[in-house]
């Protein structure tokens, strides 16, 4: 029987490109990779009913991209007291370009959730862009009730959201922002961290207060408790580098034992115990974890889920 429902799957998610999509210099699946390093792979998104605007294959993705790493490069050397200059690692072809895949949902838009990552996680499970080492960024060109959305490790800014509404200045900053959740931030032992995950109002020029300046999420003194700098996605590497998917999805703490995180992983515990939906924990949610208990998606549960809408 489970033989049967993998095999129905693959064809539901396997479906024939659409003749108008295909296009000269698009890609519909991740190419090779040029190295072994993580990386953060990009997609440009649409819904069964969305325009498409190009921006795979007009520059637009390359362009935005290209400037918001500059301005992580600028703002990382102005926060770090050595001056040290990071930038985020990109998946690139072997040509040079950032590698950006082409997908669109077989949901349209009105049938999507009011987030709607809750059906584009799922959609790319099942796409098998679920590499451990890779970060899956969208540029989702349709509205959304938040001008981003992100866990670790996928996140998707939606570009015609009513703040963002395709202003170059602004897809940077919100991408900017929803990037820090996907490495796990805001940590909840972050001096100054609120417990949803971003700076307090008095903190609105930073990252995690939609600003552009890094604050104490990139470098604090708290040896205990992960910060940004150190995460395995930026260049040049850390000696003492963090990955996200380890830690916050399969809670390998090893050094970042800080009491604020091991309180919310013993609340998560017992929440699941009860059959209670684990909420927030430490820092920003697994998206490959969207079970009440916690568990890993497998194939049969993100079909389940990739066709939810969720009102909440």
């Amino acid at each position: 029987m489970k033989k049967i429902i993998l095999i129905l799957i693959t064809i539901l998610f396997t479906v024939p490109v659409l003749a108008a999509d295909e296009k000269p210099g698009r890609f519909f699946e991740d190419q090779p990779d040029v190295n072994d390093d993580y990386q953060i792979h990009f997609n440009y998104l649409l819904a069964a009913d969305t325009e498409d605007r190009e921006w795979d294959i007009n520059g637009k993705m390359q362009e935005i991209l290209t400037e918001m790493n500059q301005v992580m490069a600028e703002e990382t050397s102005r926060k770090d007291p050595t001056g040290i200059s990071k930038k985020y690692k990109f998946d690139y072809r072997k040509d040079g370009k950032i590698d950006v895949t082409f997908i669109r949902l077989t949901l349209k838009h009105k049938e999507l959730s009011k987030y709607a990552n809750l059906n584009i996680v799922p959609y790319l499970w099942l796409k098998k862009m679920n590499n451990p080492k890779k970060i899956y960024y969208n540029f989702a060109d349709f509205g959304n009730v938040d001008g981003g959305e992100a866990g670790v490790p996928v996140g998707t800014t939606y570009v015609k959201n009513k703040h963002n509404l395709s202003a170059k200045n602004k897809l940077i900053t919100i991408t900017l922002h929803e990037l820090h959740h996907t490495q796990g931030g805001g940590f909840n032992c972050v001096p100054g961290m609120s417990g949803n995950s971003h700076y307090s109002n008095r903190d609105k020029k930073t990252q995690l207060a939609h600003g552009r300046a890094l604050g104490t999420a990139y470098i604090h003194k708290k040896l205990d408790c992960p910060q940004l700098v150190d995460s395995v996605y930026l260049t040049p590497t850390s000696k003492n580098s963090y990955d996200p998917y380890k830690l916050v999805c399969l809670n390998e703490l090893g050094k970042y034992t800080n009491k604020k995180i091991v309180k919310a992983l013993d609340k998560q515990k017992t929440k699941i115990e009860k059959g209670k939906w684990i909420g927030r924990g430490f820092g920003s949610f697994c998206s490959w974890r969207m079970t009440n208990n916690f568990d890993f998606l497998t194939n049969e549960i993100a079909e389940k889920r990739y066709r939810e809408k969720s009102s909440n």
